[in-house]
Parts: C-alpha cells; structure tokens; sequence
C-alpha cells in the first residue's frame, strides 16, 4: 500500500498542516489540496529546500510515455511582522535529468492565494517573473516575496482542486432545467466522482472528460465548457445529451500525485481490461461503466499542461479502421481535420489499430468498443496557459458537436 494519506488523515492534514519554519519565521507546508513535495527542509534563515513527491512507477514504464506531469506545489508563509522574501530551492531528481524530462521542473513557477475564509480556495494562478527564478545544475530555485503573515502556494502547475471543482459544478447545475449532478462512481479513497450533465435526455450523447492523469490540471478546460453550455452555447441542449467530467481521479488530484491513483496505478492506460470486465482501477471502472451505460456518438478526452517539449497541442487521431460504422469514421477524419486547423499543426499524431500502449486509453477503447467518435486532444506547448485552456476547451468542443450533430 502507498504511503498516501487516507481521506481522513489528509482532512486532518488540511486542519494542521506539518510546517517547517526557518529562523526568520518563513514558512512552507504540503499539506494543502494538490500539495506536492517531499522531505522539506530549512537550509537558512530565509531558505526552505523541497524535492517532488514521485510516484511510485518504475522509470523505464515512466520514460516510455505516461511521464506527463511533474509537479511540484507547496504553500508558504511569512509569520513575521515584516515584508521578507522566500528562497524556496527545489531539487531535481537525477532520473528526470538523465532521461531529459527535467524541463517539467524548469518551467516557470506560478502562484496562487490560498483563502481559506472563502468557499473554496482562490483560483488566481499567476506566472512568477523570470528574475524570480533561477536555474541550477540539479535545482530550480524561486524567490518569493510575501507581505507580512501572508501565505502564498508555488507550484509548477496551475493548481485546480477537488473542493473547488466540485463547488463550481454545484453552482453550474443551478443555472439551467435540465442541468444536474450525477455522481458516477467513486475513487480508490471513496471520494464522489462527479459529472454535470446538461441537454435533451432524448438526444444523442456528448462526453467531455479531463484526463486520469492529476498533474494536468483539465479541469481548467472541461469547466469551462460546461460553462459555454448553460451560457453563450446553450444552442447544443436542444441537440446533445451533453455530460462533463472535469475531474475523473480525485484521489490523485487532491494527493498532488502526477500520473496515478491513491494506489500509484496508472489508471489512464487501464481501459482495456474494464472493456472485458477484468480487473482495473476504481476510477477507470466508473468512468467505463458511464460511458458504456449509454454510449456517446462523440468522446473527447481533454489533457493540458505546460510543456516545452511540444511546439504546439496535438491531437490523437485514432486510425480510420478503429471504427466499425464507416459513417463514424468519417466524422472521426472531419473532426481531426478541424482540431488540426484549432491547433496550428500540420498532422496529428497518429495511432495505429492496437497499438500496444494507447490501446488502454478511454478514448481508444471510446472508438473500439463503444463506435464513439473520439480524441484525445493534448493542450500542451511551451506557451500554454490555464486562462487559455478556458478558451480551449469550448472551442474543441464546439468542433466536436458541430461536426457529429446528426449522429445517433
């Protein structure tokens, strides 16, 4: 069993954070939702060392591809009655180095408020300046500068959590008739996964999810689109049974984990087994249970992250063949031909029939087993942004219904 922290020792984690505090009264703690660090240490009076919290996959499985997500997030705290600035260091793992993927901890840092007088906790993410940051040969070290008894969250990823999410889908489902909340299965913790469903109940089915995978924060996208139905698009719930899952493994979410479930298994890659009943995670058998109780005519799973590597968002076109009704692949090919032009790249990036590890992916077995019209669409590049995943995510989706409507 993973050292993570039940749900209710994580509660009780939130209630009295574990701080480590230097001699100056400056702060930092991971106990927060989506905290993500690990053997914090003052190494000064104003200096606070941190390294990433890793899940516990094997490296040659990682490098292969489910490496998607980095992270490092922690909330500091200045507790004197002065202005003071953080050194907050953060040590790369040599692994990271070695194989070239330490540019998910090189990026540039953000930072949020954490208001815990408010509902739910501040969504104000805001890039660090560049003369904040500096780069080491094994390190990434920030300055920030914190007002007095102010506390401030770092991280390298736009930070979206469970609480938040689920408050705003509770705002969401008051704003139209036919809009409602449906829990759909829950987490290896038992935390409620929740879709927002919206639209004529009669209609063909629309599903839009953000990846298994937390430390691509998709909520950001798959919000936002929920918001575009009950508002300026609120033309498609006449035509789609429209249901958005912005968060579909919340254990990992709120953890601070970056690939895996609270039982470090790499649910995204776990279709394959739930479409023939095997064993699988918790999370990947309620959202294959959802999806194949009514099957969707059209199946986007959105994924986002900040990533230098990508020179622009790709999308993943599963091979025409995948589809059994030719109909189907069709929309398939018109839909990649749109998210294409969406995205500025001149292909996308192809998947074969089979292919040994996409195959464990939702939006493969979407199109294997159930004929869905479906994508992966990766919203990542070195200039992607969370406010821009808002704007993102209603336009791949707007692609999506446009090009099936008329599908049943």
């Amino acid at each position: 069993m993973p050292p993570y922290p039940s749900r209710a020792d994580f509660e009780q984690r939130l209630a009295s954070p574990d701080w480590t505090v230097t001699d100056a009264g400056l702060a930092a703690t991971a106990d927060i939702e989506c905290g993500n660090a690990t053997d914090i240490e003052t190494t000064g009076p104003v200096s606070i060392s941190v390294a990433p919290l890793e899940d516990d996959v094997p490296v040659q499985m990682q490098i292969q591809g489910p490496i998607s997500a980095y992270s490092m997030c922690v909330l500091t705290e200045n507790r004197s009655d002065r202005p003071a600035e953080l050194e907050l260091e953060v040590r790369v793992p040599a692994w990271l180095i070695d194989h070239g993927f330490d540019y998910f901890l090189r990026k540039r840092y953000m930072t949020s408020s954490l208001d815990v007088a408010a509902p739910r906790p501040a969504l104000d993410c805001k890039l660090l300046t560049s003369d904040r940051q500096r780069d080491g040969a094994d390190t990434v070290s920030v300055t920030i500068p914190l007002a007095p008894h102010e506390q401030r969250v770092i991280s390298t990823t736009a930070r979206y959590p469970y609480s938040t999410c689920c408050e705003r889908l509770a705002e969401l489902a008051t704003r139209h008739p036919s809009a409602q909340l449906v829990e759909i299965g829950q987490s290896v913790q038992g935390r409620p996964i929740i879709a927002l469903e919206a639209g004529n109940r009669s209609a063909p089915r629309a599903v839009f999810t953000g990846t298994l995978q937390p430390g691509e924060q998709s909520a950001w996208a798959v919000t936002a689109m929920a918001e575009a139905v009950l508002g300026e698009d609120a033309r498609w719930l006449d035509d789609y049974h429209l249901s958005f899952v912005p968060q579909t493994n919340p254990d990992g979410i709120v953890l601070g984990l970056c690939n895996v479930n609270a039982l470090d298994e790499l649910a995204a890659f776990g279709f394959e087994e739930a479409t023939v009943g095997a064993a699988c995670p918790a999370e990947v058998k309620a959202l294959w249970g959802y999806l194949a109780a009514s099957p969707p005519v059209v199946y986007v799973d959105f994924h986002f992250l900040r990533q230098p590597d990508h020179d622009r968002p790709k999308t993943y076109f599963f091979a025409p063949e995948i589809y059994d009704d030719a109909a189907r692949a069709e929309k398939a090919i018109a839909l990649n031909a749109r998210l294409l032009a969406l995205s500025g790249a001149a292909h996308p990036y192809g998947v074969e029939v089979g292919h040994e590890l996409w195959r464990g992916l939702s939006s493969y077995q979407a199109a294997a087993a159930l004929d869905a019209v479906s994508f992966l669409y990766q919203y990542t590049g070195p200039t992607t942004s969370h406010t821009e995943a808002r704007t993102r995510g209603p336009q791949v989706m707007r692609e999506a219904l446009e090009v099936c409507l008329g599908l049943s």
